[in-house]
């Protein structure tokens, strides 16, 4: 979660206080009072305030010098922003080689900052996300890892991530599931099983990501069963194999999907396929083979 989206929360939180009226029943009712919110908090660049005021104009700014105006204004206001220094790099770096260096002297810089600030002691180290002054230096790293994987730069991706893990093991940003992509990937059987035996769960982006990996290794058995672990977990298994391969998944997201997904459906699986496109392009004849045993288990 970007501090753009705490802040929108918070704001969300304070409107549905000041609008007690507001009876929220159904997911229509939720959309209807986002909606609400946003149409009466939606940020101008006449009523700006702080650094993350410029911030949101930057995110929803219709070209880029325009959103790289609103980023350095962010900075001016507030110097050591990461979000907002992070975002001037983004924005104004000519090359991916020279990102990538710019990322790792400001990752450099923060550390600095948070090992005099005490934030690198032991006892903070694993509960990073906890302690709310590390978010941004958290964030940057995920940015960092991100513009590796673009890069197709999948060793340096996964270095960064398992440092994430280390510095928060609670893993609130979720970078555990794009671990489990770029060892499978890379066809890292012992990696991937250490990864799930650390954070046992049964879920889609766990257990398609293994299904992958043991279909590249050739175990076609357990390939199998992770399938069929799959299909026990997400009541749309059967309908995400399907419409991936007849071209129609797209048309399965629903209305409220811009307000995030729900977990164990066709959603979870289009979020999954975008955030881990490297992985699934690579992999077109798993699919094939995927959509004959989900539809052979659905005959059954």
């Amino acid at each position: 979660m970007s501090i753009q989206t705490e802040k929108l929360f918070k704001e969300f939180e304070r409107f549905m206080q000041e609008n007690d009226g507001i009876e929220i029943n159904s997911e229509e009712d939720m959309n209807n009072a986002m909606q609400a919110f946003m149409s009466k908090y939606q940020p101008s660049a006449n009523d700006i305030e702080t650094a993350d005021d410029y911030l949101e104009l930057a995110e929803s700014a219709d070209t880029k010098k325009e959103a790289l105006k609103y980023a350095k204004k962010a900075v001016e206001l507030e110097p050591d922003n990461l979000d907002a220094a992070s975002m001037v790099l983004e924005l104004s770096c000519t090359s991916s080689e020279k990102l990538a260096e710019k990322y790792r002297d400001l990752i450099a810089e923060a550390e600095e900052k948070l090992k005099e600030q005490g934030y690198f002691e032991d006892d903070n180290i694993g509960n990073f996300w906890l302690v709310f002054e590390t978010r941004p230096y958290m964030r940057l790293l995920e940015k960092y890892a991100s513009h590796f994987v673009q890069c197709g730069q999948m060793r340096l991706a996964i270095s960064v991530y398992e440092k994430m893990l280390e510095l928060c093991t609670n893993d609130n940003l979720g970078v555990r599931y794009t671990l489990m992509h770029l060892y499978t990937f890379l066809e890292d059987e012992q990696s991937a099983l250490e990864l799930y035996e650390k954070y046992p769960e049964e879920g889609t982006q766990f257990l398609l990501p293994l299904s992958i990996l043991y279909y590249k290794l050739g175990d076609m058995r357990k390939s199998n069963q992770y399938l069929k672990k799959l299909m026990a977990v997400n009541k749309d298994t059967h309908k995400f194999f399907n419409d991936l391969m007849d071209g129609s998944l797209m048309e399965s997201v629903s209305d409220s999907f811009s307000y995030g997904y729900s977990p164990f459906t066709i959603e979870e699986f289009i979020v999954e396929c975008e955030e881990n496109y490297f992985l699934f392009t690579s992999m077109p004849e798993y699919f094939v083979w995927a959509k004959k045993k989900v539809n052979s288990k659905r005959k059954k």
